[in-house]
């Protein structure tokens, strides 16, 4: 498979016109493929091999980072670049060995915000949630 990422192990964060902006508090990383092969056959069932279709590709990925403690100049800059639908590279990086998860082109299709409010550490989460048709690996040696 290649390597396996570890988010102690990496760097995380997004590219806004050129500009890097760390999350240096993040909880996880979930990417959501739409995107399947399956089989299909008749109803009569006449084979076992059956016919390989593709679904779901006019469905964009989505990845969802919960990030604590953002601060509001990052926060304020998200939110506008949900309104202005601002598209923008996003990054998971491993220190140990440069392996990375990216997403191009992506942009924010919800706006950030804070989803829950008690007393618990998740409480300082804001959901960061992509949407991105460029979501690729690149494994090293």
């Amino acid at each position: 498979m290649g390597d396996i990422f570890k988010l102690y192990d990496c760097d995380v964060g997004v590219d806004i016109n050129g500009v890097h902006y760390d999350f240096p508090h993040v909880d996880s990383i979930a990417i959501d493929d739409p995107l399947r092969v399956r089989l299909t056959r008749g109803v009569n069932a006449t084979n076992d091999e059956g016919i390989a279709f593709t679904e779901g590709t006019k469905e964009a990925k989505t990845i969802t980072i919960p990030v604590m403690n953002l601060s509001k100049a990052v926060f304020d800059l998200l939110v506008q670049a949900f309104k202005n639908k601002t598209r923008m590279n996003g990054y998971c990086i491993s220190r140990a060995n440069g392996a990375q998860k990216y997403w191009k082109k992506a942009i924010l299709s919800q706006e950030p915000q804070q989803l829950t409010v008690d007393d618990s550490a998740e409480s300082m989460n804001v959901s960061l949630i992509f949407e991105s048709f460029a979501v690729s690996e690149v494994h090293k040696e």
